[in-house]
This record gives structure tokens, C-alpha cells and sequence, in this order.
């Protein structure tokens, strides 16, 4: 099933290696911060299994600011290649490498921060607009 599967396998890189402790590191200390300040249960019934369309709305919108970044940061990767690759410097990203980048740009620019937005926006104004009752 794993095939040969070992150590060289795994990414080398010392900086995508750091990103990758960073971002356990830090899902580990915000599950340490809930955990200390004894939110699970408010977390729970307050915002996970709410049925109140202005705390999903501003969940969806939560969600595109935390996509919106990680697009803003594909975005200054491509603008940066295209800053350093002049004349014979071919940048500091492959080709293959910056096309991912673009589509994920793309991608996540697309439909996760902007139908997102839309999303969030329509599940928060909507029923007011139309004068639904609160949960």
C-alpha cells in the first residue's frame, strides 16, 4: 500500500518544514488557550451547532479573512517573483511552482474569499431584510 515510502520521502526543505511546526504549534496553542480558559462547551453550543443565521454569517466572513490571507500571501509571492526574475535571474520560484501558487491564488480568491463573503454577507442581512425572527 506504501510502496517505498520512507525518510526521502518527506519535504527537505528547512522553511516548508518551520511552516509546518509553526502551524502545529500554533493549532496546539489554540486549543491550549480554549482549553485553559474552559470554552469548550460554549464553543460548542454557542457557535458550532448554532441555528442563529448572524453567528453563521459571521463564521463564513471569519473564514474568507483566515482564506484572504493565505491568498494575499500567494499574491506577494507571485508579485515578488516577478520583481526579482528580470534579464538572466530566472527568480527564486520554478515554473511549475508558480503556477501552482497562481491557481491556488486563484482558487481560494474565488471561491473561498469571495463566494464566502457573499455567503456570509446574504446568511447575516437576508432575514433581516426580510423580517424573520431571531433564534
Amino acid at each position: 500500500m506504501w510502496g517505498r515510502l520512507n525518510l526521502s520521502a518527506l519535504s527537505q526543505d528547512w522553511i516548508e518544514n518551520m511552516a509546518g511546526v509553526g502551524m502545529g504549534l500554533g493549532a496546539i496553542a489554540i486549543l491550549a488557550v480554549i482549553t485553559y480558559h474552559k470554552r469548550w462547551t460554549w464553543l460548542w453550543k454557542e457557535w458550532i451547532t448554532t441555528t442563529d443565521h448572524k453567528k453563521i454569517g459571521i463564521m463564513y466572513i471569519i473564514v474568507s479573512i483566515v482564506i484572504f490571507v493565505k491568498g494575499l500571501v500567494d499574491g506577494l509571492m507571485m508579485r515578488a517573483q516577478q520583481a526579482v526574475a528580470v534579464g538572466d535571474n530566472m527568480g527564486y520560484l520554478g515554473a511549475d511552482h508558480f503556477q501552482q501558487i497562481f491557481t491556488s491564488h486563484g482558487v481560494a480568491m474565488i471561491f473561498f474569499v469571495g463566494m464566502g463573503v457573499v455567503f456570509g454577507l446574504i446568511n447575516l442581512l437576508m432575514p433581516l431584510q426580510i423580517g424573520a425572527r431571531d433564534v
